[in-house]
């Protein structure tokens, strides 16, 4: 018969010092964890094989922001298919070789996207952006790669998607400051590369089918003129999971085309509108961003005004004292420059 192991219940030894004895019940003696060590978030880039460019930030946010950007703006449009780049952005988040339209939309609601997750396009770029948990991240990307290089295009969709054309329209007339924009990239550049708008209008509702998106996404959407960013993920895994996603998919080509230089023509143009406000922009010809010429521009831009109407880049925050006399002579004076 084994016998029963020795347990001692009870343990006779010096009691330590408790070091709360000489609190009172009206203070709190739980104490805060230490907090982690300040680290200086790094900038991170990688180039994959197939040409498409990864970087990233890690800011040790609960949130990740992805972004995928693609150098097929409006600028690279020709005569036969105006506004083609929004059409092709209208077209996002849609029906894919492995999701359909549905389960796109079901897997960001239960990822926990969030609802403005949205492809736009722009003069240089048409961005496609996912804002979820970080720790969601593997899943995001392949579904983003496949809107890019596997849409279906499918007839209905593409019908459906027509009706955010006048919608769009609607918006760019109640926003002054975007239309002043427009109206300085069209009058600066007329006809030609910058001045073509991103915005698609009735007149190129023609274009709007599924083959001429498609043709325009096969001359335009290779690997080598594609980034990917992410904030606030690693940047490992974050390559990673970008050369997976393009064993589902196989990569667009890269096609030669001609880029055009922008050509400056100058000129004004006017719209009338029902606000009783004037809203006004006067523009230059001036350096592109990184050149040495662009620095005493920048003085001038500091010079001339200021303020929230300015957008990020050198000298922007920087008031003068012509713009601040401005504000106190005048309420109404709305003022800022931009670099086109």
């Amino acid at each position: 018969m084994m016998e029963l192991p020795d347990y001692s219940f009870y343990e006779f030894k010096e009691a330590e010092p408790n070091p709360y004895q000489g609190t009172t019940l009206d203070r709190s003696i739980l104490l805060d964890p230490p907090a982690p060590a300040l680290t200086q978030p790094k900038f991170e880039f990688s180039k994959l094989e197939n040409g498409m460019k990864i970087a990233s930030i890690d800011k040790q946010g609960l949130t990740a922001r992805l972004g995928l950007y693609v150098q097929a703006g409006a600028r690279f449009e020709v005569p036969g298919n105006l506004g083609v780049a929004h059409m092709a952005a209208l077209m996002g988040y849609r029906s894919t070789a492995h999701l359909s339209h549905l389960r796109t939309v079901k897997t960001l609601e239960q990822l926990g996207a969030h609802l403005s997750s949205s492809a736009t396009a722009g003069r240089e770029e048409i961005a496609y952006q996912v804002e979820l948990q970080r720790e969601y991240m593997p899943l995001a990307v392949p579904l983003m790669i496949g809107n890019v290089l596997f849409p279906r295009l499918l007839p209905w969709e593409v019908k459906a998607a027509q009706s955010d054309v006048p919608t769009a329209k609607q918006a760019l007339t109640k926003d002054a400051d975007t239309m002043v924009s427009e109206l300085l990239h069209k009058a600066a550049y007329c006809n030609n590369t910058l001045g073509l708008s991103p915005f698609a209008s009735e007149r190129s509702m023609g274009y709007f089918t599924p083959e001429t998106i498609r043709t325009y996404m096969l001359d335009h959407f290779a690997p080598e003129r594609m980034v990917f960013v992410g904030v606030n993920v690693d940047h490992a895994e974050l390559s990673k999971w970008v050369m997976r996603a393009f064993a589902d998919y196989n990569a667009i080509p890269l096609k030669k085309r001609e880029d055009k230089k922008a050509q400056y023509t100058g000129g004004d143009m006017r719209l009338e509108g029902a606000s009783p406000y004037c809203h006004l922009a006067l523009g230059f010809e001036s350096t592109a961003f990184g050149q040495t010429e662009l620095a005493p521009v920048a003085l001038v831009q500091a010079l001339l005004g200021g303020g929230s109407a300015i957008y990020s880049g050198i000298g922007s925050g920087v008031t003068s004292r012509l713009s601040t006399q401005a504000d106190f002579t005048s309420g109404n004076v709305v003022k800022g420059l931009v670099n086109v």
